[in-house]
């Protein structure tokens, strides 16, 4: 009998319990049980649910792998791997692999290249310090428990695996992993993650196939020495696939690998595995247990959007979505599905925004809750900052002087301390005729005499037209208004609102919605109807360059965006 309760909607087999780096990040946003569902590879939904893709490829770094093993495992000539890359479109000539959109061509032809520059670059700085090259290794490392009795968790079989790409020096006393991140190279990593990634390098043995079955140990005799060697010391590297970056995560030798597993490693691992309770959000896409799920709505009707012609994979959508869609249907692909986008510097209004932001979630998020009148603030107004970002001159004098403004209107002020208050907290229902999990993330929910109060705030550089269509300048406050309406959130509908407030150096402007009022909730309809039927049928995803092209974030791998402002240069130089 199992100590792990099956989710209900559930079946299969979960004798085999296998962790990855993913679980081990113990992301607090995430559902328990959807982690734990994971991490029973052949745990499945009940009925089963066909295996469907969209017509372009979206696992961001399959072509980035296939290629680099191509020139790593089989030897070829990178330049002649870089153009197969482009004459077949990703698939390198293989059956039944989906084409890559031009955008992902171009990113993963530009992130091979960074990483063979990264790896050439340290391999000469190892022979500079007497210390032995490292080779491809073609096999995945995987460590656990093999096959035995059944456990309490009704498992008999443990595996931990590490994902990125592996080598090993040839005589057998250094492995290397690396991780890999779309963007630049990140700084650091969970300490628990860094742990599972080290002991996989170090006591991990090399296997074969996978997926929804256990993996197969590669028996020794099929493999040279240096594979099946216990290294002596493990590295764990950072690579950046978007700056080219790479950076070393840690060196440790065996003993250390194991100290840190053991103390910060399989614990989390063992969260991960043992998770109950729920939590609906973006985990909902993928969840074994969707279809049976009572924690999140069904909103059969939210969208007023036709089902689709051919069945598609589930998707989510929120409002960000829809507006990358609005702006161009290869910037949404390309950021919001594949999750690229370039290191571009923010704008001086745009960075202010995400200061003050993070400053006003800090407050709200304190317990227990107050007022942000009870909070001083910038001890200097000229220069202050939050998290990483820093504000200095006219940005810190506006930014500080938008917090004080907030502090007239803190929704906080005077609120009973019974009622119920959430940050940034992400907020999900179902469509099943569509098979669609909407999202949004309001600035702060909070409870107010039995209804919710769902208020969005944002930094303004100008005043709202007398008469200007509130929704469809801010289409996630008419989202907030059909989730409430919906019910989604539970409560009283008509003691819920939606506010937006508009903080200015010298005033707010505060407006608020009634989800309880049909001719509001019909405008709102229409708001988010008119944005999400064109990304409803869309599956090529075309690039539609314009004046938005500029700042764009994947402007850097799109040959139309580029030419348009090129094309348009002239015009704008003589417009200044």
């Amino acid at each position: 009998m199992s100590s792990w309760p099956r989710p209900a909607g559930t079946g299969g087999d979960v004798t085999l319990v296998r962790t990855n780096l993913g679980a081990a990040r113990l992301d607090p946003r995430d559902c328990p049980t959807k982690r734990s569902s994971d991490a029973r590879p052949m745990l499945t939904s009940q009925p089963e649910t066909p295996e469907l893709s969209e017509k372009f490829q979206d696992f961001t770094l399959k072509v980035f792998m296939d290629a680099l093993d191509l020139i790593e495992h089989d030897r070829r000539d990178p330049t002649e791997v870089l153009e197969e890359l482009r004459h077949t479109r990703g698939t390198f000539g293989l059956y039944r692999r989906r084409e890559c959109h031009p955008l992902l061509l171009s990113w993963s032809a530009r992130a091979i290249r960074h990483h063979l520059a990264a790896r050439s670059a340290d391999q000469r700085a190892r022979h500079a310090a007497g210390l032995p090259l490292t080779v491809p290794v073609r096999d995945a490392w995987a460590l656990g428990k093999d096959p035995g009795p059944v456990d309490g968790r009704g498992a008999d079989t443990y595996e931990t695996t590490a994902w990125g790409r592996r080598y090993a020096a040839l005589d057998g006393s250094t492995r290397e992993l690396w991780l890999l991140t779309f963007g630049p190279a990140k700084e650091d990593r969970p300490e628990a993650e860094k742990a599972v990634a080290a002991y996989v390098a170090a006591k991990g043995r090399p296997v074969s196939g996978g997926w929804r079955k256990r993996y197969t140990v590669v028996p020794a005799e099929r493999l040279e020495p240096y594979r099946t060697a216990v290294p002596e010391r493990v590295r764990v590297i950072e690579f950046g696939c978007g700056d080219g970056a790479h950076k070393e995560l840690l060196d440790w030798d065996q003993q250390e690998a194991r100290r840190r597993f053991v103390a910060v490693g399989w614990p989390a691992l063992s969260l991960a595995v043992d998770g109950t309770g729920v939590r609906p959000g973006s985990g909902c896409i993928d969840c074994k247990a969707l279809a049976r799920c009572d924690a999140i709505a069904r909103t059969p009707d939210l969208l007023t959007v036709a089902p689709p012609e051919s069945p598609r994979p589930r998707r989510s959508l929120s409002v960000s979505d829809l507006r990358a869609h609005r702006d161009c249907p290869a910037k949404f692909h390309a950021t919001r599905q594949l999750k690229l986008r370039s290191a571009r510097a923010e704008s001086p209004e745009v960075r202010r925004g995400r200061v003050v932001d993070d400053v006003l979630n800090q407050r709200h998020g304190s317990t227990p809750y107050r007022s942000c009148a009870d909070f001083p603030g910038p001890a200097d107004p000229a220069s202050w900052g939050a998290g990483l970002l820093h504000l200095s001159g006219k940005e810190a004098v506006d930014g500080a002087a938008m917090l004080e403004q907030h502090a007239f209107y803190c929704p906080l002020d005077g609120l009973a301390p019974t009622e119920e208050v959430r940050v940034q907290h992400q907020v999900a229902c179902y469509d099943p005729v569509l098979d669609l999990v909407v999202i949004a993330t309001p600035d702060l929910l909070h409870t107010r005499h039995g209804g919710w109060i769902w208020r969005e705030t944002k930094t303004a550089s100008r005043y709202l037209y007398e008469g200007e269509a509130l929704m469809k300048l801010y289409p996630q406050l008419a989202l907030g208004v059909l989730m409430l309406a919906a019910g989604v959130l539970g409560g009283d509908v008509a003691r819920s609102r939606v506010e937006l407030e508009l903080l200015h150096t010298d005033d707010v402007t505060f407006e608020e919605l009634d989800p309880s009022r049909p001719g509001v909730v019909e405008e709102a309809r229409e708001v988010i109807a008119e944005l999400a039927r064109p990304w409803a049928v869309d599956q090529d995803y075309p690039a539609t360059p314009g004046r938005h092209c500029t700042g764009c974030e994947a402007l850097g791998w799109c040959r139309p965006g580029n030419a348009h402002l090129a094309a348009t240069a002239p015009l704008h130089k003589g417009e200044s």
